[in-house]
């Protein structure tokens, strides 16, 4: 990877990298939850020398897709339609787009109570709806995904997830600043979860 100039603001770096990793959560499993399985840091570190490349990060990330994107060709042509692309191990994908301003507001509510200042507040882009995130992906307009395109924005996603890990900016990536990683995925992850169910539980109500 090529050199880059990484003169960040903390505060907005924390927030690229809370929303990269997710993103980069949604573009491998199309889903989230999309890191569950790939392996963690002892894993993808394939020479054992305690630091992470690009290409390490990488390989792990395009097989995990390559998985998936098998799982939901149900009819094995090669390609996902919308319906291939909605179904998940537990059905259909939840449209979170219509409380996508509850959410980020509940999530920002928890982070405000608990200081937990590994929460970083999303933005109400991270719950497009299904449609838009195969809109997103179908790059050519041609109503189908194809692994191609799938894997084109899983590479960009882990590129820019790499440059956020990467906070001395030696373009390797330590076990250290892997876990910081992790932990702002998984505090930020944990707020949303609570706020779907708090938000759905009171919709039933």
């Amino acid at each position: 990877m090529s050199n880059m100039t990484k003169k960040i603001n903390p505060v907005v770096l924390a927030g690229i990298l809370a929303t990269t990793i997710l993103s980069m959560s949604q573009a491998t499993a199309f889903e989230r939850g999309g890191q569950r399985g790939v392996g963690g840091f002892m894993h993808m570190d394939i020479d054992q020398d305690g630091l992470l490349s690009l290409e390490e990060l990488t390989t792990p990330m395009m097989a995990k897709s390559t998985k998936k994107f098998s799982h939901k060709d149900s009819d094995e042509d090669g390609f996902l339609t919308l319906e291939e692309f909605q179904q998940t191990r537990n059905g259909t994908a939840v449209n979170l787009s219509d409380i996508a301003n509850e959410l980020v507001q509940c999530v920002s509510d928890i982070k405000a109570a608990s200081g937990d200042v590994n929460i970083t507040v999303p933005t109400t882009d991270r719950f497009i709806s299904v449609d838009e995130k195969f809109a997103n992906l179908d790059t050519n307009n041609d109503e189908v995904i194809s692994l191609d395109e799938i894997q084109a924005k899983v590479t960009d996603k882990v590129a820019l997830a790499f440059i956020t890990m990467d906070l001395d900016a030696d373009n390797l990536v330590s076990e250290d600043e892997f876990n910081a990683a992790n932990i702002v995925r998984s505090a930020t992850k944990q707020a949303i979860r609570q706020c779907i169910d708090d938000i759905n539980t009171d919709e039933i109500v």
